[in-house]
C-alpha cells in the first residue's frame, strides 16, 4: 500500500510538474466523507491534471469526480477521464450523461459549466455513499489501509535502498557465468547453514510437546 500511494503521489507531481501539498491533503479529507481511497482519488487528479493546472479549479474538477462516479457507479479513473477530456477538449464526453458543459475549451467557464452541471445532477452522491453500511465499511478499509501505509513509511527508505542495491549487483553479474555459480554456491551454503541453526530448535519444540503429553498421561493416571 506505500508504494501504491507513492505511486499516486508521483502520478500527480508528474502530471503538475511540481510537488502540491493542498491537493495531497485534499485527496485525504474527501476520502473522509467518500468510499474511495486517497490513493485513487490522487491517480484520478494526475488524470485531470493534464487538463487542469490551477489547484482551486482541480479541487472543484476532483469533487465533481467522485459524485459522477459514485452516483454512476463508474470507475474513479473513468469518470476523471470524461470530465478532464470535456473540459480541455471541444467535445463533450459528458453529454451521454445528460450533462451539459458551455465555454472555450479549457477555460474557467468550461470548467465551471461542467462541474455545476454534475453538482445539480449528482451533487452529493460520494457522501451519500460514504453514510451507508457498506460505504461504512469501504471507509474503515481505507483508514486501515492509511494506518498501514504510515508503518510501511517507516521502512521505505531502508526497503528502497535495499532493492536498489540488489538490482545492481544482479546485474553486475548476470552477463558474469562464474560470478553467478559462485553467487548459486553462496545461496546454497546459506541454506545449509541456516537448516542446520534451525534444526535444534525443532528438536525442542518435539521434546517439549513430548514433555506435555507424558505430564498429561502421569495426571491421568494419578
Amino acid at each position: 500500500l506505500t508504494a501504491e500511494q507513492e505511486l499516486a503521489e508521483k502520478k500527480l507531481e508528474a502530471a503538475l510538474g511540481f510537488t502540491n501539498q493542498g491537493l495531497l491533503d485534499y485527496a485525504s479529507a474527501l476520502q473522509r466523507s467518500s468510499v474511495f481511497g486517497d490513493e485513487a482519488i490522487l491517480t484520478a487528479q494526475a488524470l485531470l491534471a493534464a487538463f487542469i493546472k490551477d489547484e482551486e479549479q482541480l479541487k472543484l474538477a476532483t469533487k465533481a469526480t467522485l459524485d459522477l462516479a459514485a452516483a454512476k457507479g463508474m470507475d474513479l479513473n473513468a469518470a476523471a477521464d470524461l470530465i478532464g477530456k470535456s473540459i480541455g477538449s471541444s467535445t463533450n464526453a459528458l453529454s451521454r450523461y445528460g450533462i451539459e458543459v458551455e465555454g472555450a475549451v479549457g477555460s474557467t467557464q468550461r470548467l465551471e459549466s461542467a462541474t455545476s452541471s454534475i453538482a445539480r445532477l449528482y451533487g452529493g452522491q460520494a457522501l451519500a455513499q460514504s453514510l451507508t453500511l457498506s460505504g461504512a465499511m469501504k471507509s474503515l478499509a481505507n483508514t486501515f489501509g492509511d494506518f498501514q501505509e504510515k508503518i510501511g513509511s517507516e521502512f521505505t527508505a531502508d526497503v528502497k535502498e535495499l532493492v536498489v542495491g540488489l538490482n545492481l549487483f544482479l546485474q553486475s553479474i548476470q552477463d558474469n557465468e562464474e560470478a553467478i555459480k559462485k553467487f548459486a554456491k553462496t545461496i546454497k551454503i546459506l541454506s545449509i547453514v541456516a537448516i542446520s541453526l534451525l534444526l535444534p530448535f525443532g528438536s525442542l519444540a518435539r521434546g517439549a510437546r513430548f514433555l506435555v503429553a507424558g505430564f498429561r498421561n502421569l495426571s491421568t493416571k494419578s
